[in-house]
């Protein structure tokens, strides 16, 4: 009985996770991806992207968050941009530059069951 309530606990956190997808991006997402960067580039001195970044598509727009670094002040700082583009990439809708970094914090399933 506590393996089966330990099993099923353990599957509907599994199914409520989120799924992340890597693969190489379309034409479209690469064309926001550029004017994305071409954006941020324009108020960066040296900007270096990383190589992954995440897309999120979300019907007509798409959202990307991309890590990078440039030079301020005669030293390297991180910087993330974040921009929304429509779904075929062609046009740039907002664009945003901060400091710091994006992460994914790896997610921790933890289960406990109650002893008698």
């Amino acid at each position: 009985m506590k393996k089966s309530i330990a099993i099923t606990a353990v599957a509907a956190c599994l199914a409520f996770s989120a799924v992340a997808e890597a693969r190489t991006s379309s034409e479209g997402e690469m064309r926001g991806y550029d004017q994305c960067i071409e954006e941020a580039g324009r108020d960066s001195l040296g900007l270096v992207t990383s190589r992954n970044y995440l897309l999120d598509s979300a019907g007509e727009s798409n959202f990307y968050y991309v890590n990078a670094t440039r030079w301020e002040d005669g030293e390297r700082h991180t910087v993330r941009l974040s921009c929304e583009t429509s779904a075929n990439g062609r046009h740039l809708i907002n664009a945003g530059l901060d400091q710091g970094r994006f992460s994914q914090d790896a997610s921790r399933v933890t289960v406990e069951v109650a002893q008698n």
